[in-house]
């Protein structure tokens, strides 16, 4: 009994098998990453072997069905699914990234280095880095910093419309009258009492979207210090103090009440 074929199946086994499943472990990967876009599947790279195999059985099939491409299509269309049509299409990262920047009338900018064989591609938008990517191929590095650059933007931009909700949501509850560090100072002025002490309770967050945490106090004439009032995180310090002011004044209308 010839023992070669059986010892070339089972390196095929255990060498290709292991190729192909790798590379379905990295496809899953990329598919759970935030902001997917299927246009490249990011870095991976299809194993020479998978697409060998995939020749071979439509090959197969096209021969033992007396060359009917017809059959061919139906056994193949399954897997295929979903399929890609010109709606369904993603734009590519940066395309997507480039028109947004346009609209917003924002900055765009590039900047590519390399080390070794590793492309690395940094994003800046009005001159702040929101994003970067490292890949050996400089087109791929730019395009997956591309992708990382849109999904903070969009956090970032949903951050943004929950602050505008809950500055909207303050403005309701207080009878359409926005509490902010000028009310209050205007109400220290008035009542003879220093000026309000603030302070940085959290300042975190990547450069492009930082968030800042401040509280503040009053040293009124009759009471002493108030308690310390701890605001939201916001995007920027003069919100962050707002915030903490209009908690603050809350406190203070309810000693007047």
């Amino acid at each position: 009994m010839d023992l070669l074929p059986l010892r070339s199946r089972f390196h095929f086994q255990l060498t290709f098998g292991k190729i192909i499943r790798d590379f379905v472990k990295e496809v899953q990967e990329e598919f759970s990453k935030p902001g997917f876009n299927s246009f490249g599947l990011g870095d991976c790279k299809a194993p020479k072997v998978l697409g060998d195999i995939v020749e071979s059985v439509a090959g197969a099939i096209f021969l033992d069905s007396g060359r009917d491409t017809a059959v061919v299509w139906r056994v193949f269309e399954p897997l295929l699914q979903p399929m890609v049509t010109p709606e369904t299409l993603p734009m590519h990262p940066v395309r997507e990234l480039q028109e947004r920047c346009q609209q917003q009338a924002e900055g765009l900018e590039y900047k590519a280095s390399r080390n070794g064989n590793v492309a690395t591609v940094e994003v800046y938008v009005d001159g702040v880095q929101i994003g970067v990517a490292q890949n050996p191929q400089k087109k791929m590095a730019q395009k997956l910093a591309a992708r990382n650059a849109l999904l903070a933007l969009k956090e970032k931009e949903t951050a943004d419309a929950k602050d505008k909700d809950d500055e909207s949501g303050r403005k309701r509850k207080n009878n359409g009258q926005t509490f902010t560090r000028q009310t209050l100072n205007d109400i220290c002025l008035r009542r003879n009492w220093p000026m309000p002490l603030y302070r940085c309770v959290n300042e975190g967050g990547p450069a492009h979207a930082k968030r800042f945490t401040f509280a503040v106090r009053v040293n009124t004439a009759d009471r002493g210090w108030t308690d310390e009032c701890i605001g939201e995180p916001m995007p920027s310090v003069k919100k962050a103090k707002d915030s903490a002011a209009a908690l603050l004044l809350e406190l203070i209308n309810k000693w007047c009440a």
